[in-house]
């Protein structure tokens, strides 16, 4: 492999959000940190039970450096914090303040860290790490984990749209790299700009916790996560076919949710058949301990609007390396990932069919055990951060010596 010049080169990485919950964010600031590099996190942060898993990021890595801005609205400077950026964002007509309402301050801070790359996270800090990139003459990079203008609807007068249109048309032709969470989304993307587009998918390290172990009980254990347990994920068609297939299982589902919700979905299972377990949030390492215990994962993604269709989330990477079976929505890119790595569970394109899929795991267990083992095989051989980081490395590469 390549090596960097002597020189340590510094890379400020920004996000609008928690670090903890942008694990492709922390996946890049550990391989840099490897390679010698020195590395800056700028970040806000605005739920309070999430702040604690941020400082564990931080404890475990004390060479690196950021800046963090409190937005919980928990102290009187964080309420500060929240009310003039609210403000700002609803008065000014700066586009980029619109998608980031600390925009000034994450400048500020970019600019102030004088890095030779700066890595943007999520729509929001594109502004960022382009302004800082050009007063200081140094360059700027772009993560698309979601395909943005395509995130919340494909109606072309949304205005919310429209403005994720043109930041993306304002910021994107300025980096000097541009990566992608799917095949699909870096397909959009290059058609978009006529610009390379480097597909990094949503892996993560090799892990020891998934178990080999063909053991099952007598109930299937049903896995979902997310960082917010809501409507419109694909929970309510799930527990619909559990209600249809009339196979006892236990429903798990871990993620922050409200007791509204969690009362509806409660209503909605018969209780005969589907028995929901809800797990509080952990942190991202703890999740795989956990979902090893499972043995079916589901990614229910939905086919609209655009970005569900086109993208391969963490979830789907998080059963593998755990060794459960998938069951996934027939989307777009989800039906080209299974063509490629078959074996590893079901598509299934409504409730009936899904119901279908439960009932003949629950009846054939070698058929589960088979699934579960292909899906940590490919998680061991190819679908793993040992082997997608060399693929980020060249690219932080080529764009610093270019």
């Amino acid at each position: 492999m390549d090596v960097f010049d002597s020189s340590p080169k510094k890379i400020c990485l920004i996000t609008p959000g928690h670090i903890s919950t942008n694990p492709r964010l922390v996946k890049e600031a550990i391989a840099l940190s490897s390679l010698g590099m020195q590395v800056h996190i700028i970040f806000t942060q605005y739920v309070a039970s999430q702040i604690p898993f941020d400082e564990n990021i931080l404890n475990s890595h004390p060479n690196w450096t950021y800046d963090k801005l409190d937005w919980t609205g928990i102290t009187i400077s964080s309420r500060i914090n929240r009310l003039l950026g609210t403000l700002l964002s609803l008065l000014s007509l700066s586009l980029a303040l619109k998608v980031n309402r600390n925009l000034f301050w994450q400048v500020k801070k970019a600019v102030t860290s004088k890095a030779d790359l700066y890595i943007a996270h999520n729509l929001g800090a594109l502004p960022v790490a382009a302004y800082a990139a050009k007063k200081n003459r140094a360059k700027c990079g772009f993560d698309a984990e979601d395909f943005h203008r395509g995130e919340t609807t494909d109606e072309l007068n949304n205005e919310k749209r429209k403005l994720t249109i043109a930041i993306e048309n304002m910021f994107i032709p300025k980096v000097a790299y541009l990566t992608a969470s799917s095949p699909l989304i870096s397909e959009r993307y290059t058609s978009l700009y006529s610009m390379a587009v480097t597909t990094v998918l949503n892996v993560f390290p090799k892990i020891r916790y998934a178990s080999k172990n063909e053991k099952f009980d007598d109930v299937l254990q049903l896995f979902w996560f997310s960082q917010t347990i809501g409507p419109g994920r694909g929970l309510e068609a799930i527990i619909k076919a559990i209600n249809i297939s009339k196979t006892a299982v236990n429903l798990h589902l871990l993620g922050q949710i409200s007791h509204s919700y969690a009362e509806v979905l409660i209503s909605n299972a018969d209780l005969e058949y589907c028995n929901i377990k809800f797990h509080k949030t952990v942190s991202s390492d703890d999740v795989f301990s956990l979902a090893s215990k499972f043995d079916i994962g589901f990614a229910a993604e939905p086919k609209v609007p655009a970005n569900r269709d086109i993208c391969l989330t963490n979830k789907l990477f998080t059963y593998l390396q755990s060794g459960l079976a998938v069951f996934a929505s027939n989307t777009s890119a989800q039906k080209k990932f299974f063509e490629a790595h078959s074996g590893i569970g079901e598509l299934y394109s409504d409730e009936h069919q899904l119901a279908e899929f439960i009932s003949k795991y629950h009846n054939n267990r070698e058929k589960l055990a088979n699934a579960k083992k292909r899906s940590l095989a490919f998680s061991i051989d190819e679908l793993n951060w040992e082997i997608e980081k060399r693929k980020f490395i060249d690219v932080i590469q080529k764009a610093l010596n270019a």
